[in-house]
């Protein structure tokens, strides 16, 4: 497919070749890394298209209304930015169905469902170690409400449940091809073993919680339609509309499968947004 000026930001294993596809962490030789944190590398009005998926939540209200600066900075005038994050209020609206099923139909199906719910408003905001109570729930080997987890999490679901029950998927890892990046590596693991040596365990297991919480994975803010679309006013942004998994103002979208695979979402239940600069 011909190459576009439109710019994937945190795309993690989920990006398209035609893009510029931009991240910390590299899954593929394809992608730019780059620490989205410090700025993004590219100069004022270069894309046409910039989308993110499922990394505005991952930080706080002060780095996200930065980040949409620098999304807004590189967006060309009458362009369109498009946001994927998880959706406050459509978890919300379901647990309070669930709540009321439990006192009006208690079934064991009825009070899973609630819980599932409940974890996903707080489960990824209070976790200390990777994956939190979800990964417990998604590791079972019968799991009673996999119906309803799995419509509510889309591909992503599948996906995570598959890793439970396969064997891991192989990774691409970058080589570190020079020098800084050996030294560094070789740094890192010292320092852990010298922390392990000098510190009390219960001073250790704080430290390895506290790096855990800074690690990317914990959600520091979730939106709704409201406070999404006020963040994007604040930034600049105009003509701001909440779309579906299926549809965008962004040409040839569905061809670039970023969050429909397949005919399935990637994350059904998440906010889909666009606006333009």
């Amino acid at each position: 497919m011909e190459k576009v000026n439109y710019l994937n930001l945190a795309c993690g294993g989920k990006f398209h070749k035609a893009w510029v596809n931009v991240d910390m962490m590299i899954m593929d030789p394809s992608v730019i890394k780059c620490d989205l944190l410090k700025g993004i590398n590219f100069p004022d009005n270069t894309f046409s298209v910039v989308y993110h998926s499922q990394f505005i939540e991952h930080l706080n209200y002060d780095q996200g209304f930065s980040f949409m600066q620098e999304c807004y900075r590189v967006l060309q005038p009458g362009g369109i930015i498009r946001v994927v994050t998880p959706d406050l209020e459509n978890t919300v609206r379901n647990y309070l169905i669930y709540l009321e099923k439990c006192f009006s139909d208690p079934s064991e199906m009825n009070a899973a469902n609630y819980d599932w719910l409940l974890l996903e408003m707080y489960d990824q905001t209070t976790r200390n170690s990777n994956g939190g109570e979800m990964s417990k729930v998604l590791n079972k080997k019968n799991l009673l409400n996999e119906e309803f987890i799995i419509d509510r999490t889309g591909v992503n679901g599948k996906k995570i449940r598959q890793c439970f029950s396969e064997p891991s998927l192989q990774v691409y890892i970058p080589p570190k091809n020079n020098f800084k990046e050996i030294f560094a590596s070789i740094g890192r693991k010292l320092r852990k073993v010298y922390l392990k040596t000098v510190l009390p365990q219960k001073e250790t297991e704080l430290l390895k919680i506290g790096r855990f919480r800074v690690s990317g994975e914990i959600h520091y803010c979730l939106y709704d339609r409201f406070s999404m679309t006020r963040l994007l006013r604040k930034t600049g942004f105009k003509d701001i509309f909440v779309k579906s998994p299926y549809e965008s103002d962004i040409p040839n979208w569905g061809a670039y499968e970023l969050d429909v695979k397949e005919g399935t979402a990637f994350d059904p239940a998440s906010l889909f947004i666009e606006a333009r600069k």
